[in-house]
């Protein structure tokens, strides 16, 4: 007999257990006289940030398969001419880049959307369009680890003032905008690596109070899960890289604002350099269609390996803005449904730190995030950003959520 084959429907079984005692209400005991009634559906059935507002009355997913895609064809084609109507291809000129910025403008709510190569590029030249020498620019502890070398390493070197804020307390960001003004405030609502949820709404406020551009990395949430802009945010950025291509096969870069704003980032790239490939583009835009599908999936999938960890005899504590034991649910449930597909794990000793990642056979020990493949990081630990000791990034894919688990136990056991 397979035993591999028992294990694996062992675990759906108790996964499907798992799911259907988690719907009873609290306290509520089985009456072996019923009969038994079907679980209600699931709440990742619907992760929607509640302030999404269509620009035509259709559903998140029909704008993100529908918008901006060229008349008459099911998929916008691709668009690789160096020329383009007499002018050389730019964001703005190109009808490949053009379908997937207006997608990405209206499921963020923007008046417009600007690509660029890849999530750094994206990033690095809108700091840059905004923040001139004798600026200062507030982020908080921890953002993604380029972003941080850009910050610590090269901003400074243009005379750029970099303060960095433990942002998890909105009042920590307003005391230092009130001890000493900034041009620039920025965070990611879900912080990459450690998994901190900072309360996004609140921070906005503190910023605008201040009179700061509030420029928010929504790469780790997405449009689906959670829209700035909305709230109150002057600039939405992403990675297109992660969730949104969704693929592992593609590079590319969004920001989302204003007509002002957008018009003054996408000058910084045409005098700069560092435009979006169409194929890239292409790829993300499909990627972008199943957007909401996969962010369900992600979402239901990291909540049960995140409840396994939890209980496994080996690990410290897990991170994870779906799981009430972790600080930062609390604040998730003031303003998201869902946190998406990352976590992370302390683990109780260093043995299982170091092996946890080489051990794996069918998850990846690979960085970046938000793949159809689940990806796990062995992380260092950098006191001045929150990243404790012993500690690992996981993404979690598309995969069989049963077979996460099994791979995990396995590599654990």
């Amino acid at each position: 007999m397979d035993s591999r084959l028992n294990k694996r429907q062992f675990l759906q079984t108790t996964l499907a257990m798992g799911a259907v005692t988690a719907a009873a209400p609290p306290g509520a005991a089985a009456d072996p006289g019923t009969a038994a009634t079907p679980a209600p559906e699931s709440p990742a059935a619907d992760l929607l940030d509640p302030t999404f507002e269509s620009i035509d009355a259709h559903g998140f997913t029909s704008d993100a398969i529908h918008l901006g895609e060229a008349p008459g064809f099911s998929v916008t084609p691709i668009e690789q001419a160096k020329n383009v109507r007499g002018a050389y291809q730019r964001p703005g000129s190109n009808a490949t880049l053009g379908a997937l910025e207006t997608k990405l403008g209206a499921l963020e709510g923007a008046a417009q959307a600007v690509s660029a190569p890849c999530g750094m590029s994206i990033i690095s030249q809108t700091l840059l369009t905004f923040l001139s020498a004798g600026d200062r620019l507030v982020v908080h502890r921890c953002v993604y680890d380029n972003v941080m070398s850009l910050l610590r390493s090269h901003l400074p070197r243009f005379g750029i003032k970099v303060a960095f804020v433990d942002m998890t307390d909105p009042a920590a960001l307003g005391k230092a905008l009130a001890e000493k003004p900034a041009k620039v405030v920025h965070f990611e609502p879900y912080v990459n690596p450690t998994c901190e949820v900072l309360d996004a709404p609140g921070l906005i406020r503190e910023a605008k109070a201040a009179g700061a551009l509030c420029i928010v990395d929504n790469t780790w949430l997405t449009p689906y899960l959670f829209q700035p802009l909305r709230h109150g945010a002057d600039l939405v950025l992403h990675s297109a890289t992660k969730y949104l291509g969704g693929h592992g096969s593609a590079l590319g870069g969004i920001a989302c604002g204003s007509q002002t704003h957008v018009s003054r980032i996408r000058d910084t790239i045409n005098t700069m350099g560092g435009i979006l490939r169409p194929f890239d583009a292409f790829l993300i835009t499909q990627g972008v269609k199943t957007l909401a599908l996969r962010m369900r999936q992600h979402t239901t999938s990291a909540l049960e390996v995140a409840r396994f960890l939890e209980s496994h005899p080996k690990v410290a504590r897990v991170r994870y803005g779906g799981l009430p034991s972790w600080s930062g649910h609390a604040v998730a449930a003031r303003f998201l449904k869902g946190t998406g597909g990352m976590m992370g794990v302390e683990w109780k000793d260093d043995a299982t730190h170091d092996s946890f990642h080489t051990r794996l056979k069918l998850c990846k020990p690979w960085v970046s995030l938000g793949d159809v493949v689940t990806l796990v990081s062995r992380r260092q630990p950098e006191e001045d950003r929150a990243i404790p000791p012993r500690y690992t990034r996981i993404s979690i894919g598309l995969e069989d959520t049963a077979d996460i688990i099994a791979d995990f136990e396995q590599a654990l056991a």
